[in-house]
């Protein structure tokens, strides 16, 4: 399935951000880049969507369907 993850991670501390990110990124599969507006395009698998989607419900990131 095709998302677009933004990164909210404005109440992490500034020092846990790289591993967070990193941590997400691989378990889902998601490219190292975010463009201006703090956005990556991706593609998840059906399976993972609904941890993906836990990870979205404790603030790490929003989902946007565009």
């Amino acid at each position: 399935m095709k998302v677009t993850i933004y990164w909210d991670l404005r109440n992490v501390d500034l020092k846990d951000i790289p591993r967070i990110k990193k941590k997400i990124r691989e378990k889902f599969n998601i490219p190292d880049y975010t463009t201006v507006n703090g956005e990556t395009p991706c593609s998840i698998k059906d399976e993972d969507m609904e941890l993906l989607r836990e990870t979205e419900r404790r603030g790490y990131i929003q989902i946007r369907n565009k």
